[in-house]
């Protein structure tokens, strides 16, 4: 009989296999359930199992309540979210992130399970939707920042895995390694968290050490691969070892920290912050490209420059000098400086030829 996971009993016997959702085996047929497999099953979000009509020990299993009607509740459910807009679903995952944030603020565990079930369900709807993954900064609040960055790294790691060509398997890795990588800041003092003007030298430090926080909060943790761990401890070092906390460089560096460090850096620089204002997509790219060479893994790199482009032409953009803008064409070489098209003038202006010039915000 097939029944939903929470039904799931010790003492269950399976009657069919089970594989995750990039066709890994998890339990066999014929494995009796315990305790542990029903926990490893809820963590690669398994729904639905079959099983035989009797229990090891001979008695008959029946489930505690009838299957069709919980099908009926959870085909409604599934229409209603089938129904929402991808920001919408952004929105809500940003708001169940907050509550498993929040708890481990006041000390509780983290439960991978729960983890899983916030972000995976999104990451699933990643195609189609490359514009506004690159623009999720817009909702992103200054006193509800954390929980709107770690939705978004982990959404960009995902994307830009998927555009090198990662498996859905690691592309579900490598967005927990980013939704995860701040969860240690639940162990900073939320007044550093909110402080509306510049660090000081002993607060910066504090901060500095959220990456060993977040690997601490995961590493007892089994269902949790060394992958993902190593990736939230590495987030912040960078290839030529000038990063922190250990100052690790090239191959010391998981691959998955590679990704998630760039898409964190993005996410950080674009987004208002209480010390500084946001920055546009296009002047962050410039920075990484020119300022911080040889720190990002250049593959990723080209990626998050390959989508800039992709969405940019027909983009209305603010210039430094207040000039209103439409992007007409991006040149492969110079993807930070597009041939705009003035508002106002309908002049056409190279920024190519503009050092002085950059796109300042998008409109």
């Amino acid at each position: 009989m097939k029944i939903y996971i929470d039904q799931l009993e010790e003492g269950c016997i399976l009657s069919k296999h089970i594989v995750s959702a990039s066709n890994k085996l998890l339990a066999c047929k014929n494995t009796v359930v315990s305790r542990h497999i029903k926990e490893a099953l809820q963590a690669f979000l398994i729904n639905e199992v079959e099983v035989e009509s009797v229990l090891e020990d001979g008695k008959v299993f029946q489930p505690s309540y009838i299957l069709d009607e919980k099908q009926k509740v959870k085909e409604e459910k599934v229409e209603i979210e089938h129904k929402k807009s991808f920001n919408q679903l952004y929105n809500d995952t940003v708001l169940s992130y907050k509550r498993l944030y929040m708890g481990w603020q006041a000390g509780a565990l983290i439960d991978i399970t729960k983890v899983r079930q916030v972000i995976l369900p999104l990451v699933s709807k990643l195609e189609g939707h490359e514009e506004e993954i690159l623009k999720l900064y817009l909702y992103s609040k200054q006193e509800e920042y954390i929980y709107h960055h770690s939705v978004s790294v982990a959404l960009l790691s995902a994307f830009l895995a998927k555009k090198l060509e990662y498996k859905q398997g690691d592309i579900n890795q490598i967005a927990l390694t980013g939704l995860l990588c701040d969860c240690g800041m639940a162990k900073i003092s939320p007044n550093i968290m909110t402080k509306k003007v510049t660090l000081t030298e002993r607060e910066y430090k504090d901060i500095k050490q959220h990456p060993i926080h977040s690997y601490n909060l995961l590493k007892n943790i089994m269902t949790i691969k060394e992958g993902v761990k190593m990736g939230v401890l590495q987030h912040h070092e960078r290839i030529d070892s000038s990063g922190y906390p250990i100052g690790v460089k090239g191959e010391q560096l998981h691959p998955y920290s590679n990704i998630v460090a760039l898409a964190d850096t993005y996410q950080a620089m674009v987004t208002v912050r209480p010390y500084r204002s946001k920055q546009s997509p296009f002047k962050v790219l410039e920075q990484i490209i020119q300022d911080d060479f040889g720190k990002f893994d250049l593959k990723v790199v080209n990626e998050l420059k390959k989508a800039l482009i992709k969405f940019s032409a027909g983009t209305l953009v603010k210039i430094s000098n207040g000039l209103e803008a439409e992007i007409v064409f991006v040149d492969e070489q110079y993807p930070t400086r597009p041939i705009i098209r003035s508002a106002q003038t309908g002049e056409i202006i190279s920024l190519k030829n503009k050092s002085e010039l950059f796109i300042e915000e998008l409109i």
